[in-house]
């Protein structure tokens, strides 16, 4: 009886100290998931505005919002993120209206200052690319389908622009154990590239650009 007893001790201790190992290994190995979100853009406000102020054109927003999905890996000491955005915005006044279409892809590359089963807090570094194509339309325009003449139907401007973006980026992860999972995701993204604007559509003339137009964004992921 004695050995029995012995024997089923030494078994649940076997038992007890592979389960720590296993718990352990989990918690060594990285989880990858995937997330969706949305993502704000501040800018005090695009060089483009001041331009299309002067010519008495609806102002593009400063402050476009965009869906996003992404992946996600979480070590025990680093994540990353693997995202892309894109969104729509328009405008309008009595005159005009605008229409500005962005896409961007985006790496973050985090060191986890606080790791628990259900909150982490982490910080590093953002780089992102985003593109845009602004469409500019006078809403006196009338095509005539008579007459689809390009050099007799004016009123629409199309124009582009692509900018490279590097900064400070932190992400604060809630309910990290449940299905349910939130996190913030914040950074300050300081511009490197001068984001000329182009058009594939005519000649430029006077062209401006979006050089140290940095920005400030927020997203909010599931």
């Amino acid at each position: 009886m004695r050995k029995f007893i012995l024997l089923v001790v030494l078994v649940a201790f076997q038992f007890g100290t592979a389960q720590e190992k296993n718990e352990e290994n989990k918690k060594s190995n990285a989880e990858a998931t995937f997330y969706i979100g949305v993502n704000a853009h501040i800018q005090d406000n695009l060089n483009l505005n001041r331009n299309l102020q002067a010519s008495n054109v609806v102002l593009l927003d400063n402050s476009p919002a965009e869906f996003i999905f992404g992946f996600n890996v979480f070590g025990k000491k680093y994540s990353s993120d693997f995202e892309f955005g894109f969104g729509e915005n328009k405008k309008e006044n009595l005159s005009s209206k605008n229409k500005n279409m962005h896409f961007t892809g985006r790496i973050r590359f985090h060191y986890n200052l606080i790791n628990k089963t259900n909150f982490a807090f982490t910080s590093g570094l953002s780089l992102a690319g985003t593109s845009s194509e602004v469409d500019l339309y006078s809403k006196n325009n009338t095509i005539d389908f008579n007459n689809l003449n390009p050099n007799t139907n004016g009123g629409l401007l199309s124009i582009r622009n692509q900018m490279f973006y590097a900064g400070p980026s932190l992400s604060i992860y809630l309910f990290k154990d449940k299905f349910y999972k939130v996190r913030l995701n914040c950074a300050y993204e300081l511009a490197f590239t001068n984001g000329k604007w182009k058009s594939d559509y005519g000649n430029i003339a006077n062209s401006i650009n979006e050089r140290n137009n940095n920005r400030f964004v927020v997203g909010l992921v599931f």
